[in-house]
């Protein structure tokens, strides 16, 4: 099915419903694609009126963040997966055991424990300092999500699992950046006043 031109993209449309609070997701999506068709796209045009979009959806992650809500739960989720991932790579290599494959096994070892940290730290509630010990991971695993996700980009063999991986260990990153160490639901600013 294709997007009629005249409207905002539709899965960015759909990630702000899902993140904004329902006393707030109808007007805000409303404005924002009435702003979207009315001004933007006949002044811009579609791709600079899409990327307007996209950064008005950006404007409201501080909020997101400080609250918490949806972001820490899909921090939660991909912490959960990451955490399966890793293992069953770092399994895999053990028992396949391909050329390097003891230095493959101890990264994935290790970001399944950053994953497993993370898990426990939200789940313990151990607080913000706790969590700002844990960026330093983040940065790992953005680093290595990231050159895992180009090195697969390159080589002449394709690996669908690998792309999978990078890609998860590249959101778990940035969710952590986002989410950990930052003020939790009780002390954000009711979303009210960051529209206002």
């Amino acid at each position: 099915m294709k997007m009629p031109a005249h409207e905002p993209p539709r899965w960015a449309e759909r990630f702000l419903e899902r993140l904004l609070p329902a006393r707030a997701r109808q007007v805000v999506v409303g404005d924002l694609r009435e702003e979207y068709v009315e001004s933007m796209l006949p002044l811009r045009g579609k791709l600079r009126a899409d990327l307007w979009y996209i950064q008005q959806i950006a404007s409201f992650m501080p909020h997101f963040s400080q609250e918490r809500g949806p972001m820490g739960t899909i921090l939660s989720f991909v912490s959960w997966f990451c955490l399966a991932s890793t293992c069953w790579l770092a399994v895999m290599e053990m028992l396949l055991r391909h050329d390097g494959y003891e230095l493959r096994a101890t990264m994935a070892g290790g970001f399944a424990l950053i994953c497993l940290a993370t898990i426990l730290v939200r789940m313990l509630r151990l607080g913000k300092r706790s969590e700002r010990w844990l960026w330093a991971g983040a940065a790992v695993l953005i680093g290595c999500g990231g050159e895992a996700f180009l090195h697969n980009a390159t080589a002449d063999h394709f690996e669908g699992f690998a792309v999978v991986i990078s890609v998860v260990l590249l959101l778990q990153g940035t969710l952590m950046l986002i989410t950990l160490g930052r003020p939790a639901k009780g002390n954000a600013r009711p979303l009210e006043t960051t529209l206002g």
